[in-house]
């Protein structure tokens, strides 16, 4: 008796090593090729589905009228989130916490620049660097190297003294 039963023209064993680390047995087992060919899946190269949906959904933004840079705020944090953004604004425009244009079809949004916000980021680290006791030539240098900014050393002790206060 052989110890491989023979169902077509090759041994279903025949690829095992000494190792048994070759074919697997059972079902499948006899197939020859293990690997698929390394080009590909055969999937298109094309969008996903849920690009081109996410794609027709900013272009009806744009269909409506919508101006460009809100068309661009949309691309960039994506549709669904830009519809929950512009229902808060709405929401806020409503309640008066924000502006509505004169005959109420525009809603009309202050932002601060966003320089503003890298000048707040800017002055929290020199507060941090300050209460780790760096001196303020230091610290002019870190954030001129880093930042490539260069502050007077009476902004920095300005700074460094409002960052000791516990907030």
């Amino acid at each position: 008796m052989s110890t491989h039963e023979t169902r077509s023209a090759e041994p279903a064993g025949d690829d095992l090593d000494a190792g048994g680390g070759g074919l697997a047995e059972g079902v499948g087992g006899r197939q020859r090729d293990l690997f698929a060919s390394g080009g590909g899946g055969g999937y298109l190269d094309e969008c996903s589905s849920s690009k081109v949906l996410e794609g027709a959904k900013i272009r009806e933004l744009f269909d409506m009228g919508l101006p460009a840079i809100w068309i661009r705020v949309a691309e960039a944090i994506g549709y669904d989130n830009f519809l929950q953004m512009w229902r808060i604004l709405d929401t806020a425009a409503e309640l008066r916490e924000i502006r509505r244009s004169e005959n109420e079809s525009m809603i009309e949004v202050q932002l601060r620049r966003y320089s503003s916000f890298q000048r707040y980021q800017r002055n929290r680290w020199v507060e941090d660097l300050a209460r780790h006791g760096l001196p303020s030539a230091a610290i002019q240098r870190a954030v001129k190297l880093r930042l490539g900014e260069q502050l007077d050393r009476s902004h920095i002790r300005k700074l460094a003294k409002r960052g000791r206060v516990p907030r």
